[in-house]
Parts: C-alpha cells; structure tokens; sequence
C-alpha cells in the first residue's frame, strides 16, 4: 500500500511539473509587456505630457506600479524554478538505488570519489571537465586561521556575478573525511563545525559534508543518526552542507545516512 501511494506522488508531482514550462513562458511574456509598457511611460514623461502635473504624476504613478509588478514576477519566476527543481530531485530519488554498489578501488576514499563522480551527474561533469578539482588529503584554512584537513575535496568555484550580485552559478564544494573508528555525538559535531569554520574560505559553499566509514566498523547508533542531516553551515534559502555518513557494507553496497540524492 506504501509503495502504491508513494508511486502515485511521483505521478502526481510529473503532471503538476508538466504545466510549469508553460507557466514560466507566460510569465516571461507578461514581464516583457511590462517592461515595453515602462518604457513608453518614461517616452511620456520626457515629452510634452510632462508639462501637464496630472499626467506626470499618472505616470510616475505607473511607473511605481510597473516595478512592483516585476518583483512579483520575478519572485514568480523564483517560485516555478524551485518547483521544477524539486520536482527533479523527487524524480532522481524515486529512481535512485537504495543501496548503491561501491565501486572498484584501492581505498575507500578513492571509492567514495568514484562513487560520487558516477552517482551525481554535477559532479561527474565537472570533475571529467576539470579533474585538478579532485584532491585527496587537503588542508583548508579555517576562518580562525587553522588548517582544518580533510581527506576529499571537490570544488568548483561559483561564478563571479553570483560572488558580486548573488546571480548566476553558486558553483559547490564537496567535503569528506575518513573516520575508520567509532562516530559518536562528538565526531558529528567537531565535522560540523570544521565544515562551517571553511565555509567562508571556500570559493563556493560547501553542499555536501561527508563522513565516511570503512566497512569493518560498526552500525552508526540511533543516536548518531539522529544528528545528521541538519544543515552545518547557514541557514535560509540556501543552507549548504549538511552532515551525512556513509558506510561502506561487506555486501558491496554504501549505507547512506540520510540517503542524499542530486545534491550539488
């Protein structure tokens, strides 16, 4: 009964996604019309009408009205880019496997990277396009001026007009640290504030922070699984890392903890 319910959410969110290209056109359309409509009136304010008190002040009274249309377009716009995209990651995790099988490699490490580079098509494109990305036994400096090491890093920087005006490509950082003995309380919250301690040194905020485990260790504790999956660095509309642990398992398959599709 679950998986048939489960099953036809994923239905439903395709025909609601369906209808969200169409909806962005005629939204793109209006703001267009919007805009020709502003820059007639500011014509008018610059010629003869403007003698006239009453049509210039018509028309400034446009004017006001004309941008405060467009932010609610854009914010429109905002609105039906979210949808799309979280319809796409109900998509990738309804078609994700539960239990991915860890690839060929001499170390976990180099697995996990693998791993990564072939589960999530972001990072697998950028990495084919710029493998110097990939660095293994790094150490970053922290905002406190330590060097706070990891052991993969994957970064690829955001673009400058994101860095300048928040626009464009906010890039991503991966971060991953070997921790072949016991994970408690502790360790999830020293990796969590290592991660936010780089963050503001990075050339991108860090979108996934990972611990990841050999598969002789033992099961993570309820306690332990509790913690991950909160956001470790910010807040808001984007908030980054959170924590996940990723187990390797004598079965060939990773333990995902939470399972974390799509993310950059």
């Amino acid at each position: 009964m679950s998986e048939d319910l489960l099953e036809a959410l994923f239905d439903l969110s395709d025909r609601a996604a369906e209808t969200a290209p169409g909806l962005r056109r005629r939204t793109a359309a209006a703001g267009v019309v919007i805009v020709v409509l502003l820059g007639i009136i500011v014509l008018l304010l610059l010629g003869p009408l403007a003698r006239h008190l009453v049509d210039a002040l018509l028309a400034l009274g446009a004017i006001v009205l004309g941008a405060v249309a467009l932010t609610l377009l854009a914010e429109t716009d905002r609105f039906y880019r979210s949808y799309v995209e979280r319809h796409r990651a109900i998509r990738r995790f309804a078609d994700a496997e539960a239990a991915p099988a860890i690839p060929a490699g001499p170390t976990p490490v180099v697995r996990l990277a693998r791993h990564l580079a072939a589960s999530n098509e972001r990072i697998g494109t950028f990495l084919r396009a710029h493998p110097e990305a990939l660095r293994y036994r790094v150490r970053v400096t922290s905002a406190a001026g330590g060097a706070v090491p990891f052991d993969l890093a994957i970064v690829a920087p955001a673009a400058l007009a994101y860095r300048l005006l928040g626009l464009g490509d906010p890039g991503f950082a991966v971060l991953a640290r070997f921790r072949p003995g016991t994970i408690d309380e502790g360790t999830v919250s020293e990796f969590a504030r290592d991660v936010a301690g780089v963050a503001r040194r990075l050339p991108a905020r860090p979108s996934r922070a990972i611990l990841l485990r050999p598969v002789t260790a033992e099961p993570v504790a309820e306690a332990v699984r509790a913690l991950v999956g909160a956001p470790a660095v910010g807040t808001g509309a984007r908030p980054g890392a959170a924590i996940e642990i990723i187990s390797e398992r004598s079965d060939g398959t990773y333990d995902l903890v939470p399972p974390v599709v799509g993310i950059p």
